[in-house]
């Protein structure tokens, strides 16, 4: 075994033994990633299955998702986002277990699944927000943001003021927008089917 070889399995025990909120643990993923970015993955899938029930604590959710996540985007947005399509645990541990799920970085990954109109992918994300039981995730207030993010991303990427989505991409949105229950439902639903 090389030396590369021993510090990739050194960092993956060192990582095992990390508690989730050190923010050391950040570090150590950037290390591992710089060696092998599928591995660190995987052991970030590791830890965000291993600590699911403590990503509701917000510092808890901040250091293993956000950080990491941002991370990891930072070294390879494309290799992230694509082990992200294929990792159903690591996306049902970010959007329905995370308290900062549909935020940042994982925000980007769902605005950028509707607008690539990826819908069945999309669709999935949205599921997983809206099981999201989070007391620190407030749903209505989730939605608004991913919608007002889709509109804002879309329009900047244009040049133009109002978007113009599909029907496949509009009928998700409202799919979801419907299953608000508090004051911002009428108002996205409004939005949405403007587009339509």
């Amino acid at each position: 075994m090389n030396a590369k070889e021993n510090k990739k399995y050194e960092l993956i025990v060192r990582i095992g033994n990390t508690l989730p909120e050190d923010p050391a643990l950040v570090g150590m993923f950037v290390e591992l990633a710089a060696i092998d970015f599928t591995t660190a993955i995987e052991m970030w899938e590791y830890m965000m299955n291993l600590y699911a029930t403590d990503l509701s604590k917000v510092d808890i959710a901040l250091n293993l998702e956000r950080g990491i996540y941002a991370a990891f985007s930072a070294k390879s947005d494309a290799r992230l986002r694509q082990h992200l399509g294929e990792s159903p645990p690591l996306l049902k541990s970010i959007y329905s277990s995370s308290a900062t799920a549909a935020t940042e970085g994982n925000l980007a990954y769902l605005v950028s699944l509707v607008l690539n109109s990826k819908i069945d992918a999309a669709g999935e994300v949205f599921r997983l927000i809206s099981v999201n039981k989070n007391s620190n995730l407030d749903y209505g207030e989730r939605m608004k943001s991913i919608i007002d993010e889709i509109f804002r991303t879309y329009c900047a990427a244009k040049g133009v003021a109002v978007p113009s989505l599909n029907r496949k991409q509009t009928m998700l949105l409202l799919e979801y927008a419907l299953k608000i229950k508090g004051p911002n439902k009428n108002l996205l639903v409004q939005r949405v089917k403007e587009l339509g």
